[in-house]
């Protein structure tokens, strides 16, 4: 029986977010008479963004849990879509799979460069990332015209970000960061050197080594979320410094809810419904509000949310006392 209890708490605490947060979309779109993920071809629209909204959240979240804040994921997805994009639109052959190849090797290839600048140069790692953001950035707008890419009508590469086919990135990105974290030797490694450095590298853990194969598995993840984003959109090439680094940690705030969620079902669960809600609560705003003010509430909406959750997480213990203070039942003194 406790062992039933203990299951439904951990289905409960996992579904949660993404039910409530369906439920309140549900309501404030009906409200406004506007369907809100009323058929499954409301729900085929929205898979492409959760699917990239996870690949990235979780690029993100595996430097995060190592004590990483790495901006350059977004200049190297970047970098990766007009190139492999472009390549693979003038190459004439209408294969998926070069631009599945060239994107998933760019970005592993960007990746392991930042590692070895800040293995080796011996420098901070916000330093080293910002750098590299911008030296990648600086690239885009050098090559194949400096016009970005556009791929939404090459029909070959948008079937990718189109369900079903997106569900292979989707599943690449997912078993690259489960594998990291729950087989390979490296993710273990990884989380020894953030609890305590000193002791880990003791104990005989190569940090360096450990620091570029870790960047081969998040540069493995951008790369799937590459193959999905790059056809989601136009993608102009950088013409502002640090213009990538807003809208990939846009993505950021799975990251933390996953991480709450991940204590009922491991953070690579919680992640992806972290990302469900996010993208569910992006998706009804925008379907009551024009597109833009939709934008600017959503956004307004997310810093509030992670407002409450950190709240919620950090402040469980004393809510809870306070609550039992407010409803607690005082019996009458005996004489």
């Amino acid at each position: 029986m406790k062992k039933t209890l203990d299951i439904c708490k951990r289905i409960g605490g996992t579904v949660m977010l993404p039910v409530i947060m369906y439920v309140i979309m549900k309501i404030l779109c009906g409200a406004n008479g506007k369907p809100y993920l009323a058929n499954w071809k409301m729900w085929m629209v929205i898979i492409p963004q959760v699917a990239v909204t996870v690949a990235c959240a979780m690029g993100i979240g595996l430097q995060f849990k190592n004590g990483r804040f790495d901006f350059s994921g977004g200049a190297i997805m970047l970098l990766s879509a007009i190139t492999a994009g472009s390549i693979a639109r003038d190459s004439g052959t209408n294969n998926p799979i070069l631009f599945c190849v060239i994107a998933v090797g760019m970005c592993v290839t960007l990746s392991v460069l930042v590692s070895l600048v800040y293995v080796y140069g011996r420098l901070p790692i916000m330093i080293v990332t910002i750098g590299m953001a911008l030296l990648y950035e600086s690239i885009t707008p050098l090559i194949f015209g400096g016009g970005g890419v556009n791929l939404i009508s090459v029909t070959f590469i948008k079937q990718l970000s189109s369900f079903p086919l997106v569900l292979i990135p989707f599943a690449g990105a997912v078993a690259v960061y489960a594998v990291y974290n729950y087989l390979a030797s490296t993710g273990k490694q990884s989380l020894l050197l953030a609890k305590n450095q000193q002791s880990a590298v003791n104990i005989g853990i190569n940090e360096g080594k450990n620091v570029i194969l870790s960047y081969v598995y998040s540069g493995l993840i951008f790369g799937f979320a590459t193959i999905v984003w790059a056809s989601l959109g136009k993608r102009d090439a950088s013409f502002t410094s640090l213009s990538t680094v807003g809208e990939l940690f846009s993505n950021i705030l799975p990251v933390f809810v996953g991480l709450y969620i991940g204590a009922f079902c491991g953070d690579t669960i919680g992640i992806i419904m972290g990302s469900l809600a996010i993208v569910m609560m992006k998706t009804g705003l925008t379907t009551i509000f024009k597109a833009e003010l939709g934008g600017a509430i959503s956004t307004a909406m997310m810093g509030l949310f992670v407002f409450i959750v950190n709240l919620v997480a950090g402040q469980s213990g004393n809510l809870k006392k306070l609550v039992g203070k407010l409803f607690a039942v005082h019996k009458p003194a005996k004489a």
